[in-house]
C-alpha cells in the first residue's frame, strides 16, 4: 500500500503548477543566469596552485638525488614543493593533511637502473585530493616509465656500438657510460615527460561555470523539491489526513515508507529532468560515465529525501516546515560553494563546507566533470547514504500523524 500514498504524493504535487515551476524553471533560469555571469571566473581555468609533495629516498642512491634535485626540485618547481622525509614522518605529514601524496623511491632503484632493469616509484596518497593525487601519481609513472625506456635504449645503442668496437665516451664518475648516453636520450625525450601539465591543466579548465553552477544548482534545486514534498506531509498532519490514512493503511511503516518513497522519486525526476536539460539545451557534460552520475544522483536524492523526511518530523505547520527547509537549503548552499566557488574560499569555509549535504553531492559531480573515474566519487556516495539514514532515522523517531 506504500506505493499508492507514493504515487498520490506525486499526484498531488505535479498538479501544484506553483511547486512545478520551482522545481524545474527556476533552476534551469538561474543555471543561466548565474552562470554567465560569473564566466569571468573560470576563464583563467581554475588552475592548481602549488602544493607540497613528501619524498621518502630509500635507495640513497646517484638515480634517487638526480630524480629528487634535477627532475622534481628544478624540472617541477612551479608545480611541486618537495618534502623529502623518512618513512615514519611521510605517514604523519599525510595523516596532517601536509601533503595530498607521498612518493617512495624504493631501495633497488638505481641498481635496476643501472642492471638495465625496469623501474617503479610507488605514490601513497590521501583519498580527497583526488586531482593532485592525480597529477603526482602522472608524475612519478610517467618518470619512472621514461627513464626505463631511455635506459633500456641507451644500453641497446652501447651494445650495439662496442660490437663494432666504437668507443661510447667516459662516464660520469660513479655513473655509467650507458647512463650517461640515456641522459642524453631523455633530454630529447624531456617534453614527454613532462607533457602531463599541460594535459592536466587542461582537464581543470574543462569545467566551465555552466558546468559548474549546473550542479550546484542540481543540488540546491533538489533539496528545494524535497522541502515542496514536505509540506504536502505537514500540510496532511495539520489537516488530520494522516490519522485517517493510517487508519485505513496496515501500519506506521507502510506510510513513512509511502512518505519517503514519495519524496524520493519527486526528487530523483527533479534530477534526472535538470541533467537531461543542461546536457541538451547548455551543452553541460556531467560525466563520461553514466553509471557515476546514476550513482552519485541516487545518493544525493536519498540523502534529500531523507533531509525532507527530517523537516517533515519536525516542522509543526507548512509555514515552519517551508521558514527551516528555506533557511537550511541556503545556508548549506552558500557554505558548501554553491553561490562562490569553493576553490575561492578561504580555508576556514573550505573546511566548514564538509559538514554540508551540498559540498558532499556537488564534489562527487564535480570529479565526474574532471573526467575522473568512478572509484573517486565512491567517498562521497558513502557520506550521503550515511546523512540520509541520519536524517531519515531521527525523521521516523519524530513523525508523528496529529
Amino acid at each position: 500500500m506504500f506505493i499508492h500514498i507514493a504515487f498520490k504524493d506525486l499526484r498531488i504535487l505535479f498538479r501544484d503548477k506553483k511547486a512545478l515551476a520551482v522545481m524545474l524553471l527556476m533552476p534551469a533560469l538561474i543555471i543561466l543566469i548565474i552562470g554567465s555571469a560569473f564566466s569571468t571566473m573560470f576563464e583563467g581555468g581554475n588552475e592548481i596552485e602549488k602544493f607540497s609533495i613528501g619524498v621518502v629516498d630509500r635507495d640513497k642512491g646517484v638515480m634517487s638525488q638526480i630524480f629528487i634535485d634535477r627532475f622534481l626540485k628544478e624540472n617541477m618547481a612551479d608545480v611541486f614543493t618537495i618534502k623529502v622525509v623518512d618513512d615514519s614522518k611521510a605517514d604523519k605529514i599525510l595523516n596532517n593533511e601536509e601533503v595530498p601524496s607521498v612518493i617512495y623511491i624504493p631501495e633497488d632503484f638505481t641498481e635496476h637502473i643501472f642492471g638495465n632493469k625496469p623501474v617503479s616509484l610507488q605514490v601513497k596518497s590521501r583519498a580527497d585530493e583526488q586531482f593532485k593525487v592525480k597529477i603526482v601519481q602522472s608524475v612519478a609513472g610517467s618518470y619512472a616509465q621514461n627513464l626505463s625506456l631511455a635506459h633500456t635504449g641507451a644500453s641497446a645503442i652501447a651494445d650495439g656500438l662496442q660490437k663494432y668496437n666504437i668507443p661510447v665516451g667516459v662516464s660520469g664518475g660513479d655513473i655509467p657510460a650507458t647512463t650517461m648516453l640515456m641522459f642524453d636520450l631523455q633530454s630529447k625525450l624531456s617534453h614527454e615527460m613532462l607533457s602531463f601539465k599541460e594535459e592536466n591543466q587542461e582537464k581543470e579548465k574543462a569545467v566551465s561555470s555552466i558546468q559548474y553552477y549546473s550542479a550546484a544548482m542540481l543540488v540546491m534545486f533538489l533539496l528545494f523539491g524535497a522541502n515542496q514534498g514536505t509540506k504536502l506531509i505537514v500540510e496532511e498532519r495539520e489537516s488530520r489526513t494522516l490519522g485517517r490514512i493510517l487508519t485505513a493503511e496496515p501500519g506506521k511503516i507502510s506510510l513513512i515508507t509511502g512518505k519517503f518513497l514519495g519524496l524520493y522519486i519527486i526528487c530523483l525526476l527533479q534530477a534526472v529532468i535538470l541533467i537531461v536539460f543542461t546536457r541538451l539545451v547548455y551543452g553541460v557534460v556531467w560525466g563520461e560515465l553514466f553509471p557515476g552520475v546514476f550513482l552519485i544522483t541516487a545518493c544525493s536524492v536519498f540523502a534529500g529525501a531523507g533531509f525532507g523526511m527530517l523537516i517533515a518530523a519536525l516542522a509543526k505547520t507548512p509555514k515552519v516546515a517551508d521558514g527551516m527547509g528555506t533557511v537550511f537549503i541556503q545556508m548549506s548552499t552558500l557554505i558548501g560553494g554553491g553561490m562562490i566557488p569553493i576553490f575561492y574560499m578561504p580555508d576556514a569555509m573550505k573546511t566548514a563546507a564538509k559538514f554540508t549535504l551540498n559540498w558532499w553531492a556537488f564534489q562527487g559531480y564535480y570529479n565526474l566533470m574532471m573526467g575522473l573515474g568512478v572509484e573517486t566519487i565512491f567517498r562521497y556516495c558513502a557520506v550521503l547514504l550515511a546523512m540520509g539514514i541520519v536524517f531519515l532515522g531521527i525523521g521516523i523517531m519524530r513523525f508523528r500523524v496529529n
